[in-house]
């Protein structure tokens, strides 16, 4: 407030209290409420469905989690079929590949044998 409100406090006060009166009537309901027994809350629908929802989600959530991969990749599985064969040799372990095209580099060989 500033003092320019200040200075209309009596105006406010008699604008807002307007038709308030301190009398026995007054007193008696002061009485009355502070005396009367505070009622039991009750669950309102509101909260209910909130909370159904909310279980139905964490329900659905722990469901679906399981199903999530766990983050470990698999071993890739890859089929080879060397150049001018038929037959498959399969599995190959990735990193044996890999081994064998480093050795082949180190060794100065251009290619690799035809996988026996």
């Amino acid at each position: 407030m500033t003092m320019d409100h200040l200075n209309k406090l009596p105006e406010i006060t008699d604008h807002v209290l307007a038709g308030l009166k301190a009398d026995e009537s007054l007193k008696h309901r002061i009485f009355l409420s502070a005396a009367a027994t505070p009622k039991e809350r009750t669950f309102r629908t509101g909260t209910v469905v909130a909370l159904c929802s909310l279980s139905v989600l964490l329900i659905l959530l722990c469901f679906f989690a399981a199903r999530f991969p766990s983050g470990q990749a698999k071993p890739v599985d890859i089929q080879v079929i060397p150049a001018g064969s038929n037959r498959i040799v399969s599995p190959v372990d990735l990193q044996q590949v890999i081994d064998r095209a480093s050795d082949a580099a180190s060794n100065g060989i251009s290619g690799l044998d035809s996988g026996e």
